[in-house]
């Protein structure tokens, strides 16, 4: 039975577990627990919530899972009640406000970025160094969660809007603005880590000089 469960689709094992299948429904929580906590985590930047957040979404989607249709990826969906869920804390904690959009609702692509020095490139992995972990989290909450889903969790522009509910164009001119105070950010620890590579290289050949 479980093997069964393990091949089935998301959205079988939604409705089998709005049937009451138990079993089913520890399957979604185990396929997608990780995913709701880690987005919830790096939202709202505590624990304590992120845990409540992933509690109170699987409570939620027994109770309103029947208006997922199916038709759009069943991350997109919980992602989407993630957001929701974590913006309705912040703020009733008034630690929230909305954002003033500064004309990010036209369509373009973000601005070229030198692929070298992208701060986004390879996030998941580079993600779970602290310093980059701290520097996302510094980010704008409208900024922060463009980078969350396009790069952590990997979404298309088009499903990343589809969860914040703006444009295309909009999450590419965050996207920018994000690499941008990113690279802002992170630029004086890349100074200071040549510099020292430059002083070890000095002190290498100075020492090889006097031999």
């Amino acid at each position: 039975m479980e093997k069964e469960k393990d091949k089935s689709t998301d959205a079988e094992l939604l409705r089998q577990a709005l049937g009451g299948d138990a079993d089913a429904f520890g399957e979604i929580y185990d396929r997608w627990s990780g995913t709701v906590y880690r987005f919830a985590l790096r939202l709202a930047g505590e624990q304590s919530m992120a845990e409540d957040v992933t509690h109170d979404l699987f409570m939620a989607l027994m109770r309103d899972g029947h208006q997922y249709t199916g038709r759009g990826k069943f991350s997109s969906y919980l992602l989407t009640m993630t957001r929701h869920l974590v913006l309705h804390r912040l703020k009733r904690d008034r630690r929230y406000s909305p954002l003033e959009l500064e004309n990010e609702d036209r369509e373009g692509d973000p601005m070229p970025v030198d692929a070298a020095a992208d701060p986004l490139r390879d996030l998941a992995r580079a993600e779970a160094t602290a310093r980059v972990r701290q520097a996302i989290f510094g980010l704008p909450l409208h900024y922060r969660e463009a980078v969350l889903l396009c790069y952590l969790h990997e979404l298309s522009y088009a499903e990343a809007a589809e969860v914040i509910g703006c444009t295309i164009g909009t999450i590419c001119s965050r996207l920018s603005r994000a690499r941008n105070l990113l690279a802002q950010r992170l630029q004086p620890e890349a100074d200071d880590q040549q510099i020292a590579a430059e002083d070890h290289q000095v002190a290498v050949a100075v020492k090889w000089s006097k031999r």
